[in-house]
């Protein structure tokens, strides 16, 4: 599949940190979405599209690199973003099990 499978729903909390000197940080988030091609994260602030991250602390690896894709408010409220990130090597990085059957690696 084109967008890397079915999208699991889940609670993985992560490390997301920055790449970009112009904007350096880490701060704790979480993957609520996943697939083999990316995630969605719940992040306490906004990153710009195009910043290259680095996800920490996931079950299978120490850490894996992505991209922005889109970065959402999920609310003037809320203080929280929605972040797309796309894996920069598609697969299963978030120790799901069993895998949906769109998601075999042959």
């Amino acid at each position: 599949m084109a967008r890397g499978g079915t999208r699991i729903p889940c609670e993985i909390p992560i490390t997301l940190t920055s790449l970009d000197p112009r904007d350096p940080f880490s701060e704790p988030c979480k993957i609520i979405l996943a697939n083999l091609g990316g995630c969605a994260a719940r992040s306490p602030r906004p990153v710009q599209t195009g910043t290259v991250v680095h996800l920490n602390g996931l079950p299978t690896r120490s850490e894996v690199a992505a991209r922005v894709v889109h970065c959402i408010s999920l609310g003037e409220y809320e203080k929280l973003w929605l972040l797309a990130l796309a894996l920069n090597e598609s697969g299963n990085v978030w120790g799901i099990e069993p895998v949906p059957e769109d998601w075999g690696q042959d």
